[in-house]
């Protein structure tokens, strides 16, 4: 009886797995991984590339001649190359980039502006001293302390009266060669880790579902925690009445919520699998997450309820002015809805989008979301 009950029981599992394959919708993955890769990925880290060479050759005619024109023109090569920057930064557990923990090289801000101050007048500039630095101490954050730190008459004196003039010269350089070189390292590691990553089509964690799921969930963790929470006073997921206006990104230079737009805009095209040469889209996470119809925490379509939740942020965002360490000191509401929308996308991106294309999030952080 046993017996018969045990093959009974195996007949139904069959037939129960049979149904659930034969009902799951297909998706081409290797076909959109391809997209990725080849339409998305490797072409922000070259134009991120082609920025930071366009920033060395400013650097380099700034350095030959330090006038007023040339600092301008280091300036807008600087902030092109930061606005860049903003394209790569989701791509961050994707192997490549996680290998040379691209983000500690080139955006963890705010920056340490005593210990770069600190480092210039004792003549520790080199490139290898750059690079054994924390990461606080370099990237483009430090990059545009030393651009904006000061008005743009002290800035100049800075680079060329000041006693310690050809060290600051020298400590951005390093900089910039650091950013060019971990961004070289990125691309040619890319050059043999396409082959893997659009052919590693599983749900493991080494998979390349997994790997974009995280770095898409970490760019919005880092989003919420990092552009909008640490300076609006937040704690993680606690709210403190202490602001902090100078842990904005992009505090001197004032680009705040033009970078949040930047990211939030990035993001979008990169769930739909939109190119600069593809800019309908089609082959990315959302249209593969819009295959499976599952329904949200929120109750709707997770597919729509995403893109609706980005729109939502850039609003909120938007309402924040131009200034957002302006916006925490003087209208810290604005910034409390834009924090609360962030923490809702957050949940779709990082509760609901793996339960739906049964992934795991890997990456460990102390926010208790």
């Amino acid at each position: 009886m046993k017996r018969c009950i045990a093959i009974l029981l195996s007949c139904s599992i069959l037939f129960l797995t049979a149904c659930m394959e034969k009902e799951q919708p297909s998706y081409d993955k290797k076909a959109m991984f391809i997209n990725y890769a080849d339409n998305l990925i490797q072409p922000a880290f070259t134009t991120y590339g082609q920025k930071l060479t366009a920033l060395k050759t400013a650097f380099t005619n700034f350095s030959t001649t330090s006038d007023a024109t040339n600092l301008t023109a280091l300036q807008t090569a600087f902030l092109d190359a930061y606005a860049a920057w903003q394209s790569c930064e989701i791509y961050e557990k994707t192997t490549p980039s996680d290998e040379v923990m691209a983000i500690d090289n080139n955006n963890y801000f705010p920056s340490r502006a005593d210990s770069i101050t600190a480092y210039i007048q004792r003549g520790s500039t080199s490139l290898s001293f750059v690079k054994g630095r924390i990461k606080s101490d370099k990237g483009l954050p430090a990059m545009e302390y030393l651009l904006y730190g000061k008005d743009n008459a002290q800035t100049l004196i800075q680079f060329t009266t000041d006693p310690n003039a050809t060290a600051y010269k020298a400590y951005l350089e390093s900089l910039i060669d650091n950013c060019i070189q971990v961004n070289t390292d990125i691309l040619t590691k890319w050059t043999s880790y396409r082959d893997i990553y659009i052919n590693s089509l599983g749900t493991d964690a080494a998979g390349s579902l997994s790997l974009m799921v995280n770095s898409i969930a970490r760019r919005i963790d880092d989003f919420k925690r990092h552009q909008i929470g640490i300076p609006a006073g937040y704690q993680g997921n606690v709210k403190t009445i202490y602001t902090k206006p100078e842990a904005t990104q992009t505090y001197y230079a004032n680009k705040s919520v033009e970078y949040m737009l930047l990211t939030l805009d990035n993001l979008e095209k990169v769930l739909n699998g939109k190119s600069a040469i593809d800019t309908i889209g089609g082959n990315g996470l959302i249209n593969y997450i819009q295959t499976l119809n599952y329904t949200s925490t929120f109750g709707g379509n997770l597919a729509d309820d995403v893109l609706t939740q980005i729109a939502v942020c850039k609003t909120k965002a938007t309402a924040c002015g131009t200034n957002y360490a302006h916006t925490v000191i003087t209208d810290i509401a604005k910034a409390d809805a834009l924090f609360l929308e962030a923490k809702k996308l957050l949940v779709l991106m990082k509760v609901d989008v793996p339960s739906a294309l049964g992934v795991s999030i890997t990456y460990t952080d102390s926010d208790g979301d």
